[in-house]
């Protein structure tokens, strides 16, 4: 399973895209998360967009999913017949519709393929291609649902955004990579994760190896030695900032 970083940064940052990982194995892929800025690096790092088999959204918020009329209409562009799947929340597809009719009206009567529509929750184990899915809610002001992909022997933890809670520490636990939303250094933001409590978390869910995201825009810019130097002292696992398009195989 390999993890490519489409985008990194928060809601707002204007040399990161919104945090969007790419997730693919031998025969399936998935996109977590797809926010205003983050359909642009998709199409440009994903060797074959049109099979894309499907996007986990984490919550309702328009650095999340704001994207996906972008995404979807150029993949009506370019002539996708292939069925894509979107998971969400309860109420995931009202929110996709709607939000497709406000940015192109009658734009997916023209597409060539299906789009399904998947409802997630905590405790119902959801599979998509290679991948098995399960869910479990983080502590952001929007109701926010972390997933863990698991196919074969490799699993990964994404956060979406979120303090920690007991739910996903569990959920966490034992996998080979956590990717966790890490918006401040050492002050608390109500909803959000910092750096170390992002660290804390790896420690406690023995992952293999953490990376930090989401991180505010000028603690990112301003303190990233700091963040640097935390994550290098991380002895329990493999910590690091990663940047727009790296890829980590797991």
């Amino acid at each position: 399973m390999r993890v490519t970083f489409a985008g990194v940064g928060e809601a707002f940052d204007e040399t990161l895209a919104n945090t969007s990982l790419l997730v693919e194995s031998e025969g399936s892929s998935l996109l977590l998360d797809c926010g205003f800025t983050a359909p642009s690096a998709f199409w440009s790092l994903a060797s074959r967009p049109l099979d894309l088999d499907g996007v986990f959204i984490s919550h309702f918020h328009g650095d999340h999913y704001f994207g996906l009329p972008a995404l979807l209409v150029r993949s009506v562009e370019e002539g996708r017949t292939r069925r894509l799947t979107i998971l969400g929340q309860p109420g995931v597809e009202k929110r996709v519709t709607t939000l497709m009719e406000m940015a192109y009206a009658n734009a997916l009567g023209k597409a060539l393929f299906q789009l399904y529509f998947v409802e997630c929750v905590p405790g119902q184990e959801t599979h998509l291609g290679d991948f098995r899915l399960n869910f479990a809610m983080g502590d952001h002001p929007m109701p926010c649902l972390a997933v863990r992909l698991d196919c074969g022997s490799a699993s990964l933890f994404y956060s979406g955004d979120g303090r920690p809670t007991n739910a996903t520490r569990q959920l966490a636990t034992g996998c080979g990579l956590a990717v966790h939303e890490s918006f401040s250094l050492d002050s608390t933001t109500p909803g959000h994760g910092t750096v170390d409590s992002s660290l804390e978390f790896a420690r406690e869910t023995g992952v293999a190896a953490l990376a930090l995201v989401h991180v505010k825009r000028q603690v990112r810019r301003e303190m990233k030695q700091t963040i640097l130097a935390r994550t290098q002292n991380a002895d329990h696992c493999r910590a690091w900032l990663p940047e727009p398009g790296e890829s980590f195989t797991l």
